[in-house]
């Protein structure tokens, strides 16, 4: 089968990019949030973990009742099919902008295009949203829809997060009193000389 090309992709996700940025900001809030992180040893891998659990059960809030998306459990992960047609699952990026991966048959068939998936049509298309870390750990770097061969990454797009909504402002209005009356226009009355030449 061939590899995805961002254009399908797209058209299939679009109306999702929102929601899928938002289980990756709310899953990393939940990991900002948790205590006592400072006492891990090995914290990044602890780290990827954890976040990863957050992912899931949040993806798993957001879309098991959508009629558009089917979820896909199984025992080490939690994968997502789209309208039938876009396959998705959450990873943590790694250097190669890909999901980190231990390469077990089953992550062979989802790394590779060209593979299909067991009970599932040949024409699948395979996709991660991957998010990566800054440099010091601290924030997210990008998330993102990759699509990949194997080890290397086919191409990407961001997931951007939503613009917050814009408050509007009201003008402040001068108070009137109901005493005040409105402004009158009193008409300029003509100077003397003007008056003698429309005589002419």
């Amino acid at each position: 089968m061939p590899a995805p090309t961002e254009d399908e992709v797209r058209s299939v996700l679009q109306d999702f990019h929102t929601r899928l940025r938002r289980v990756v900001d709310d899953a990393w809030k939940e990991w900002l949030d948790t205590p006592g992180k400072a006492k891990w040893v090995f914290l990044p891998r602890v780290r990827a973990v954890i976040v990863f659990d957050f992912i899931a059960r949040r993806a798993l809030e957001e879309f098991a009742d959508d009629p558009n998306i089917h979820v896909i459990a199984k025992k080490q992960t939690v994968q997502f099919l789209f309208k039938d047609e876009v396959l998705l699952r959450f990873k943590k990026g790694n250097a190669k902008g890909v999901g980190s991966n231990i390469l077990t048959q089953a992550v062979l068939d989802f790394i590779d295009p060209h593979r299909e998936i067991p009970g599932l049509v040949p024409e699948i298309m395979k996709v991660e949203v991957c998010y990566s870390l800054n440099d010091l750990g601290i924030d997210l770097s990008e998330v993102a829809v990759v699509a990949r061969n194997q080890r290397s990454r086919l191409w990407a797009y961001p997931l951007d997060r939503a613009a917050p909504a814009a408050d509007v402002i009201p003008f402040p209005t001068a108070p009137v009193s109901p005493d005040t009356n409105p402004p009158v226009v009193v008409p300029r009355q003509p100077k003397a000389d003007e008056a003698s030449d429309d005589k002419q």
